[in-house]
């Protein structure tokens, strides 16, 4: 049993036609040309590290920027959007000092998505909205060594990355997806890690959403470590 209505028109919907899927967030984001202070807004106008490029930290600072791209794909026709939230997770805000806002950046950024879905909606009812929390694949990986001289060596641990995702998971939850979107996946280990958690927050809470994955196949037609599409397909069930 789904925790959302929606998973079940979602279904319904699917099997009747291709629903349409938004596009890029941050290349939109770049667009408006945002500068550091854009970024910091008032709330993180003194934060001790560079925030530029941090286009996750403007749900904060630009949510008006955010929901009005969200209505631009809307408009455009989008059945699904996504939460601004590739890199809301510890291990990627780490590098913006921003960890410990982990859990309010997804809730903000799910409610941000949420508002633009449903106006849309309110105004096209027979044409549902939907919102896709974002889970992008951070940029460490777990297939392949980080030193040439050791195979085994790893960034970080299979659980680690189990436990940096469940909270990512969780948060987008409270803040209101119809969907659980792991995507943009080069390493199926750490895409592996990702469902898992889904799969456990699941078990955990009782509360079922629907999921989608992505994964990125480069020009010989495997991912990063190699794996053609449909090992990449398999290592996830």
């Amino acid at each position: 049993k789904y925790f959302r209505e929606s998973a079940y028109r979602l279904e319904e919907l699917l099997e009747k036609k291709i629903l349409v899927l938004d596009g890029a967030m941050g290349s939109m984001i770049y667009a408006h040309e945002p500068t550091e202070e854009d970024y910091r807004g008032e709330r993180f106008k003194n934060h001790p590290v560079l925030l530029k490029n941090c286009t996750e930290v403007m749900c904060f600072s630009q949510p008006s920027m955010i929901k009005k791209i969200h209505m631009e794909y809307l408009q455009a026709g989008s059945d699904i959007i996504e939460t601004n939230t590739f890199n809301s997770s510890v291990i990627c805000m780490e590098e913006f000092a921003l960890q410990d806002h982990v859990r309010e950046l997804n809730i903000a950024a799910a409610k941000i998505a949420r508002e633009a879905a449903d106006e849309m909606t309110k105004l096209t009812p027979a044409k549902p909205r939907f919102v896709a929390g974002s889970i992008g694949p951070t940029k460490k990986s777990l297939s392949l060594s980080v030193d040439v001289n050791n195979p085994a060596s790893r960034e970080v641990t299979f659980d680690e990355m189990v436990a940096n995702y469940y909270e990512q998971i969780e948060a987008l939850v409270e803040g209101g997806v119809d969907i659980l979107l792991p995507e943009t996946s080069f390493d199926t280990l750490v895409m592996k890690a990702c469902i898992f958690a889904i799969q456990s927050y699941f078990e955990k809470t009782g509360n079922i959403l629907p999921v989608m994955v992505s994964g990125t196949i480069f020009d010989n037609g495997r991912t990063l470590s190699a794996q053609p599409i449909e090992a990449f397909y398999v290592r996830q069930l």
